[in-house]
């Protein structure tokens, strides 16, 4: 029987196992060492409110998918891509965003007494947020769960 703890533990393994994420963390995102440069491309995850109901629960659960934007010292070739890697993290990104939506849908089929996703989710981008210029796209995903015996 799923839990939340199995769901998140599966989420994170199926993240790490993606080309497009070096660490995921889980909590505040001021308790992780955003300038380590080694963690990126990072998933942060971070569970805002569960509202129990009489036979479900709805989490809502935010998702941060960044990585650090690389500026060439060289003078842009092309004003449209300009002289970073901008584009492609936001390209990227947005991958790993639809790829854990995607994994809650699948998740959902697999094991039909734990988590759906309640409606479309949307990302918002980012661009040159924190100290050391992250971009990325931001979601707000809404879970429901049935109720269990055991959480």
């Amino acid at each position: 029987m799923n839990n939340l703890y199995n769901v998140l533990d599966e989420l994170r393994d199926n993240l790490i196992l993606s080309s497009f994420t070096n660490t995921v963390t889980f909590g505040e995102i001021s308790d992780i060492d955003l300038d380590k440069l080694t963690n990126f491309p990072l998933v942060h995850l971070v569970l805002e409110d569960a509202i129990i109901d009489e036979n479900t629960i709805d989490f809502t659960l935010n998702v941060i998918a960044a990585d650090i934007v690389d500026v060439s010292k060289e003078v842009a070739s092309d004003e449209f891509l300009g002289n970073n890697n901008l584009q492609d993290i936001l390209n990227a990104q947005l991958k790993v965003i639809t790829d854990i939506v995607n994994f809650f849908r699948r998740n959902d089929k697999v094991s039909s007494n734990f988590i759906t996703i309640e409606n479309t989710v949307r990302a918002t981008p980012f661009l040159e947020r924190f100290n050391n210029q992250l971009a990325g796209w931001e979601a707000s995903i809404q879970l429901r769960t049935r109720m269990q015996d055991k959480c």
